[in-house]
């Protein structure tokens, strides 16, 4: 008797572990068209003592360049965020180089977030021009010098995996994450662009479909079991 409710608590378990997995997945395939966004995973592994435990994993893996023309658009090569400040004043990190002006002419996110230290781009200004450097530039007139404008910073995080997901394709950091790391002198940035998800479909469409095959699995198993156990009460009575 012990044992069966013990098997019936186990598939029970495994049945609820793969409907959080799905929904992980369906997330993923969701955020295909997100900006930046990064496949999250749910795995099951053995702690020290033996026992299975989940963890969600991030795939840090860099997106596809996507061309926009928008010179306010912009995409990091390889590693790193850009520093964002919302309205509150609390500093979050993201990838999303989606920009635009707020009615300030301040270079902000779609959510309004202010991008690094804040920097205005003036309303009778003929060309925005980004550099690799994150540095931005200004003309008045196409024939004229450009004014250096600001910079658009890039930080590095020692654990990236463990930054905090807090909506709206931004992160916060963690004491696991550590620090952010200013990067000078790097060419990260890229203009005209941004960074597509990294989302595989078809991978998220197969694992998807391999859950299914589980959940159904587990759940005819889940009533074999239970049958079971209803026969061996009727006998016991």
């Amino acid at each position: 008797m012990g044992s069966l409710q013990g098997m019936i608590r186990k598939q029970t378990v495994n049945a609820l572990t793969q409907f959080e997995k799905l929904g992980y997945n369906s997330e993923n395939i969701a955020n295909l068209n997100t900006n930046g966004y990064k496949t999250v995973k749910f795995e099951e592994v053995l702690n020290a003592h033996g026992y299975s435990e989940t963890v969600v994993r991030r795939n840090n893996r860099e997106g596809g360049f996507q061309i926009t023309n928008n010179p306010l658009d912009i995409a990091i090569k390889g590693s790193g965020y850009i520093p964002v400040t919302n309205r509150a004043g609390e500093i979050f990190y993201t990838r999303d180089g989606q920009f635009t002006l707020n009615k300030e002419g301040t270079i902000v996110t779609t959510q309004g977030d202010i991008v690094g230290s804040g920097i205005k781009i003036s309303a009778d200004n003929v060309k925005v021009e980004i550099k690799s450097d994150g540095k931005v530039y200004t003309y008045k007139r196409l024939e004229d010098e450009p004014e250096l404008v600001g910079e658009i910073p890039v930080v590095l995080f020692d654990n990236p995996e463990a930054l905090k997901e807090v909506g709206g394709n931004k992160y916060e950091r963690t004491e696991n994450s550590g620090s952010p790391t200013l990067q000078k002198g790097h060419t990260k940035i890229a203009q005209h662009g941004v960074e597509r998800s990294n989302v595989d479909v078809f991978e998220q469409v197969n694992e998807i479909l391999r859950i299914n095959a589980q959940m159904l699995a587990q759940t005819s198993l889940i009533t074999a079991i239970d049958k079971m156990y209803e026969k061996a009460i009727n006998l016991r009575q």
